[in-house]
């Protein structure tokens, strides 16, 4: 409510700013100012952050080459890396590229690239840098700073693009030029490698089209164009994909939907199958699945990535060994129920096995009425494998040595897993979004599978999940997967990675309770040993006794705690229930009807101080067979645990007051008066108590009131604090993964530039080194390796005096070193045999002048 209000306040300031700036922008044209050599270009802002490198590679690629407008590129950098955008954008178009370095008067159909730690603005036609003005957490260049500029300084004429990225730069600025008249545009989120910009700009609802970044550039001009209708490219994206026919024959095939997993998934394994076949064209490898079963089933069972090891991730298996020996200790039945969802070829079942014999007492205690594991996999082959419980030998590296010993054989280079615990194992097929899931299971597994799935789908089996687990049951993720949106379903495990509990409701927590005080603390348990009191169960025998003993004190009526939650019912008590929309749905006794609701504390409240039993007053409520009812409450003192009440449900038949006392007798009237005279003095002690209650209530929530200021204060400070960190963390995450974009690019350029050097000094038909100022050869060709008899160069290389050189020769190492110390080439002429010679040494730098190394080339001259 509070953000929706600050964002309303928020529109509605930039509203007021922009009409301002616009009616300024239209009356200097009217007055006929010149405002600048731009007038008429059409400013596009581009917005970008982590994954932005690609989507901002595939926009250029697409772009018109005449559009008559300026891109203006805000991505978030790091601001200590030197960045390479500039040169790897400018290889992705034929439109110039520039790095803005001062204030400039853009070109048409020219894209600007914002420096790091620096922020772009477009004032007065033309385009500045400005020292960042937000906080030193935000993200720099600032693509909200950007948009607004543009949004005031163009009005109608600019552009606004959100491409991937983390966070929510650029949502307010889109604001702004929707509000200006412009046109924004958000990249498909399906699309995103990081859908955090686009999908917040597409949340406040002033986005008009959601794109692809080829789609935009592909319809830039169509965009453009005046008057503007993206009727049509607003439905771009809701056409069937490219893979929707393929999907649909893998469904027909496998009855499995692979509609919901990732694209980027799938087109992967897609590849990597027409890698393997040799197809280049898409529809040509749809066209083969038609008529080949066999390619089908291949691409199923690829697309299955059924892949896992033994104890996977080992320092989170020890934190699931804590927990498994948990529920062991706390289950509430004699059978611990388990399921492995995806578990592939069975190694994390086995695993999980080998933990759950650990905690219940070893393989010889192991018994199928004690834990059964349900193992399942949509893959028949991966099933078929674990069944078996057969492993390369190899296997046994991710196996703690303790548990190879106990719970594998070795059998002719194979590791076998024992018959024990292939016992309580059970494999089964099972589609976990579409079959119906297990129920009352203590503990899910679910590793390395939710991060094949969208979010819809996600979403839908954490539902599933949370359905199957018994109350209080554990759910097993992987190192890279979460909850998500489901944490008020699933709550992390304090001391645990990636293992959430499943939330309950109040009224388990009060039940769980009682149920343990009953079975330890009635009073004939308590007279016969206060020692084992604590420890020792309660027979069957003594618990029907307590029953029995309740029943005959409150047919009907109820147990209930000090906090007035009620854990256990007797009988029917609905006569005394209400339940409407606002009742809260804990069983408390904030069920029960009007007066009942806020007498019902107060008993237990008296009892407890009192210890003996007391009594409500008559309520008008009508029964069956009654007309009137009130409570007595009975307390159960405890002293080794928490006290309980036995909260009974009296009714009676009576007419008015008049009539009965009409119709008594003078000794009858004398009881009569006697007994409302008592009832009234219990109404005024309980109403006496209540006052008190409420007197050190007050008190206490007055002192509690001060303390939450204080604290809230500290809050509020520590929150900013946190919120700081974490921008700051979340700016460096984006720099990081922009500067490890640059750098993938960089490593395959240096492979291929690698290899080309390669290719040249092998064919080269001269001796030539490359030698380092260390005098370290680091690569030769083929010639110079036979010509200094050098068998085979290392991959450290060798120093340059290792070489051995014809009689007659100059000093190589002599000649080298004073290359390095002038800094300028050198030839050395040489005559062998009568054959005269060159050597050549050539020195070579960096951009930036720094001197790398040298060559030596040996040419003979006739």
């Amino acid at each position: 409510m509070g953000s929706e209000y600050g964002r309303d306040s928020l529109a509605q300031s930039q509203h007021e700013f922009h009409g301002k700036a616009m009616v300024r922008h239209r009356n200097m044209k009217v007055r006929g100012d010149r405002m600048s050599d731009t007038d008429g270009l059409i400013f596009v802002g581009i917005a970008a952050s982590a994954g932005g490198l690609e989507a901002a590679s595939l926009l250029v690629q697409n772009l018109p080459i005449s559009a008559n407008a300026v891109y203006v590129m805000a991505q978030h950098m790091s601001p200590t890396h030197k960045s390479l955008l500039t040169s790897l954008i400018s290889r992705e178009t034929k439109l110039p590229v520039v790095e803005l370095k001062d204030e400039i008067t853009p070109e048409p159909d020219t894209i600007y690239i914002t420096p790091p730690n620096l922020d772009v603005m477009v004032e007065n036609g033309k385009i500045s840098l400005h020292n960042p003005s937000g906080h030193p957490a935000t993200p720099k260049p600032s693509a909200d700073r950007l948009f607004k500029s543009i949004a005031a300084d163009c009005g109608d004429r600019c552009v606004g693009i959100v491409l991937s990225g983390t966070g929510t730069d650029g949502s307010y600025g889109v604001q702004a030029i929707r509000e200006s008249g412009g046109i924004t545009i958000a990249q498909d989120t399906a699309s995103a490698k990081y859908d955090g910009m686009p999908a917040s700009a597409i949340e406040t609802g002033c986005v008009d089209l959601t794109l692809t970044p080829a789609q935009m550039g592909q319809h830039l001009e169509k965009i453009l164009s005046v008057p503007r209708d993206f009727d049509a490219l607003r439905h771009i994206n809701d056409q069937p994909n490219r893979l929707s026919e393929l999907l649909q024959i893998l469904l027909a095939r496998t009855r499995i939907d692979f509609r919901d997993y990732k694209d980027n998934t799938i087109n992967r394994r897609i590849n990597r199958r027409m890698v393997a076949l040799g197809i280049d064209d898409y529809e040509s490898y749809v066209q083969h699945c038609r008529t080949s079963l066999e390619e089908v089933d291949a691409l199923h069972r690829d697309l299955l990535i059924s892949v896992t090891r033994f104890f996977r991730d080992p320092r989170q298996f020890e934190q699931l060994a804590e927990e498994v020996r948990t529920l062991a200790r706390n289950r509430q039945r004699q059978q611990l129920r388990i399921w492995v969802a995806g578990c592939a070829t069975g190694e994390e079942a086995y695993s999980l096995a080998i933990l759950i014999s650990e905690a219940l007492g070893g393989p010889e205690v192991l018994e199928k009425n004690s834990v059964q594991i349900f193992a399942t996999d949509i893959d028949e082959r991966a099933l078929e494998v674990a069944r078996k419980g057969v492993y390369p030998i190899t296997a046994a590296q991710d196996i703690p040595p303790q548990y190879l010993e106990r719970y594998f054989t070795t059998t002719g280079g194979n590791l076998v897993v024992s018959p024990e615990i292939r016992a309580i194992t059970l494999f089964s097929k099972h589609n976990i979004f579409q079959d119906p899931p297990f129920i009352n299971v203590d503990l899910v597994t679910l590793r390395n599978v939710l991060i094949y799935f969208n979010a819809l789908l996600q979403e839908r089996v954490l539902n599933r999940i949370h359905y199957a687990l018994s109350p209080g049951g554990l759910l097993f993720l992987g190192t890279s997967e979460t909850v998500g949106a489901l944490d008020v379903q699933f709550e992390a495990r304090a001391g645990a990675d990636k293992i959430y509990s499943k939330r309950n409701l109040a009224r388990r927590d009060g039940v769980a309770g009682f149920m343990d005080q009953r079975r330890l603390g009635s009073s004939i348990a308590q007279a016969n040993s206060q020692t084992k009191a604590t420890n020792a169960a309660v027979s069957e025998a003594e618990i029907q006794m307590f029953d029995a003993l309740a029943k005959s004190v409150a047919p009907n009526g109820f147990i209930a705690m000090q906090n007035s939650n009620i854990v256990r019912v007797f009988g029917d008590i609905t006569p005394i229930m209400q339940l409407t929309e606002d009742t809260t749905l804990t069983l408390n006794t904030r069920i029960l009807r009007a007066g009942l609701r806020d007498e019902a504390p107060s008993l237990i409240s008296m009892a407890a101080k009192a210890k003996i039993a007391r009594g409500g007053r008559w309520h008008k409520i009508a029964g069956l067979d009654f007309n009137e009812v009130r409570l007595v409450c009975y307390p159960i003192i405890n002293p080794n645990g928490e006290n309980h009440f036995l909260m009974a449900m009296v009714t009676r038949t009576e007419t008015d007051t008049e009539t009965i006392v009409e119709s008594l007798s003078d000794k009858e009237r004398t009881k009569y008066i006697l007994q409302i005279e008592n009832e009234m003095q219990s109404t005024r002690e309980a109403l006496q108590q209540t006052v008190e209650e409420l007197q050190t209530s007050n008190e206490e929530l007055q002192a509690v009131n001060e303390e939450m200021q204080s604290t809230n204060e500290e809050l509020q400070s520590t929150n900013e604090e946190l919120e700081t960190s974490n921008e700051e963390l979340q700016s460096t995450n984006e720099e990081l993964i922009t500067v490890n974009e640059e750098m993938q690019i960089n490593s395959s350029e240096l492979q291929s530039v690698t290899i080309e050097l390669s290719a040249v000094l092998n064919s080269t038909p001269y001796p030539v080194l490359v030698v380092d100022q260390a005098l370290i050869i680091r690569r030769a060709s083929t010639q110079a390796l036979e010509f200094f008899e050098i068998e085979e160069l290392p991959q450290t290389g060798m120093h340059l005096s290792l070489c051995r050189l014809p009689d007659g020769f100059p000093s190589i190492t002599k000649s080298a070193s004073e290359v390095f110390r002038l800094r300028e080439p050198l030839t050395v002429p040489v005559e062998e045999d009568g054959k005269k010679l060159r050597m050549d040494y050539a020195p070579f730098s960096d951009s930036m002048g720094t001197m790398l190394g040298m060559t030596l080339s040996i040419i003979r001259l006739d």
